[in-house]
């Protein structure tokens, strides 16, 4: 007899689909459409063939179902019917869940291309990554889009011991980490142990400028974050 879902065998479900569907980090863009309307243009932080995380300025309509044009790192356009999961908005700032609706096999198989492509270790070190060091998850978002927007791959972590981890995977290729001022005792240590890392420190008040003991570690203001990953 046919009974309706429980919550717990919902969350066993949906966690089956996160094994099966796994995520990888993407630096590509997709632009929504809703309604028969374009919604905006937004950054892909991860893609799965199931579906993805999304971040930009434009709101949507949860209830309503979209439209989502993938525009992959080998130039092609992937068009798929979706539905939002989970939205968060932190100011100007729309971070969407969504997962793929009816997605066919030449799709899927197309998406899984484009993810093995990026977990060759070729392409990492060609466009190794900023890596963002904060405690906020708004934050570290928010960064992430910034980064993202300027062309770069870009990775998180919420505290120094994750950012080490990071450094120390040997199939990620990192050339910046990016932090404030809690973050000054991480940026020393990558001035003095990854003499390829740039360890940039995020002033956002010039007068609480805080001194600084290595030569190697670079004040950046927000503003400036374009011409110094450029």
């Amino acid at each position: 007899m046919w009974r309706p879902e429980g919550d717990a065998e919902r969350a066993a479900r949906e966690e089956a689909e996160r094994r099966r569907f796994g995520r990888v980090d993407l630096h590509a863009t997709a632009t929504l459409v809703q309604r028969g309307g374009q919604v905006g243009r937004f950054t892909v932080q991860n893609l799965s063939a199931g579906g993805a995380l999304l971040t930009g300025g434009s709101d949507v309509l949860r209830s309503v179902p979209i439209r989502v044009v993938l525009e992959l790192p080998s130039g092609e356009a992937l068009t798929l019917g979706a539905h939002v999961k989970r939205k968060v908005k932190t100011g100007n700032l729309v971070a969407l869940a969504v997962a793929f609706r009816h997605i066919t096999e030449a799709s899927e198989d197309r998406i899984q291309d484009a993810l093995l492509a990026l977990l060759d270790r070729g392409y990492r070190v060609e466009h190794p990554a900023v890596l963002i060091v904060e405690a906020s998850p708004e934050v570290r978002a928010e960064l992430a889009v910034v980064v993202t927007s300027l062309g770069r791959r870009a990775l998180v972590a919420e505290a120094p011991l994750g950012a080490l981890r990071v450094l120390d995977d040997p199939v990620e290729s990192v050339d910046a980490v990016l932090g404030r001022t809690d973050c000054l005792e991480l940026l020393e240590h990558v001035a003095e142990t990854y003499e390829r890392v740039r360890p940039l420190l995020l002033v956002d008040d010039p007068r609480a400028d805080p001194h600084v003991a290595h030569a190697r570690i670079e004040r950046c203001r927000p503003a400036h974050l374009e011409r110094l990953l450029a």
